[in-house]
């Protein structure tokens, strides 16, 4: 464990050292609650970095194996950790990425880079940077020990409530959601298929960087992407031999809730 540590904080301080990065004023965690396609509902940590013009959300986790896997030391680590979980039949032990997720706002450059996909299919993109239009509301609540006021917006096929507080006036938020007068430390979609709710806050000098091993990534557009993994998610056996390159077929098939649905939905 004290080697892999090394590691990857080697890897991180050699990237920073090449460039000037921005750096965060605040540091979020999120739980994302949200549901597999066989229907199971599924918690994932996520964090935001930001600052006012400059933001990036992601799984910690994912992120700890993209640094591994960007030098050859970290490979070595990493087939090392994953050997010895196989051989001792633990292999949920091991760290991967279970949500390929980065999300990189820059209201300097107007742009917002995302990368998203799921383990075989990984995908990126870039389109401008948009915040949602929202309607405030008069409902007001308390999340973590900050005051929280109610907005509202209709977003790319779904419909977000969201809850901000104007004590941490930073105009961000998880995922692509953005541009209130204060942070956004909770939001949910209509159907309650997708939530965000914000279970640490603390400041940090943490600087925002790039992704690493962003090669793992197809480049491609959101649109795309959105109706490739629709393919994957309504027929799993077909995506899963095509991506192992065999003819695959699971007994009793696989069986899928056609009603779950991606973040966005416009695509359809």
């Amino acid at each position: 464990m004290k080697h892999t540590i090394a590691t990857i904080a080697l890897c991180l301080a050699t990237f920073a050292a090449t460039a000037t990065q921005p750096k965060a004023d605040i540091e979020t965690t999120y739980n994302y609650r949200h549901f597999h396609r066989t229907g199971k509902e599924q918690n994932h940590s996520m964090v935001l970095l930001a600052n006012a013009n400059e933001s990036k959300f992601y799984n910690p986790e994912t992120e700890f194996v993209d640094s591994l896997e960007y030098t050859p030391e970290g490979k070595e680590v990493y087939n090392r950790m994953k050997m010895a979980a196989f051989t001792s039949g633990n292999l949920r032990s091991v760290p991967g990425r279970r949500i390929p997720m980065y999300i990189l706002k820059s209201k300097e450059d107007s742009t917002t880079q995302v990368y998203d996909g799921q383990i075989l299919m990984m995908f990126r993109y870039t389109e401008p940077y948009e915040p949602q239009d929202w309607t405030i509301a008069d409902s007001t609540r308390t999340i973590l020990g900050y005051d929280c006021i109610m907005a509202t917006c209709d977003y790319r096929g779904r419909h977000w409530t969201a809850w901000f507080t104007p004590d941490i006036p930073i105009q961000d938020g998880p995922w692509k959601l953005s541009g209130l007068p204060g942070l956004i430390l909770e939001a949910c979609e209509e159907s309650g298929q997708h939530q965000f709710t914000a279970t640490e806050i603390h400041a940090s000098d943490r600087i925002i960087g790039p992704v690493l091993g962003e090669e793992n990534y197809e480049k491609s557009d959101r649109m795309s992407m959105l109706k490739a993994l629709r393919r994957f998610e309504d027929n799993p056996e077909a995506g899963l031999g095509m991506a192992l390159g065999i003819s695959l077929k699971v007994k009793g098939g696989i069986e899928t809730d056609k009603s779950l649905d991606f973040l966005e939905t416009d695509y359809r």
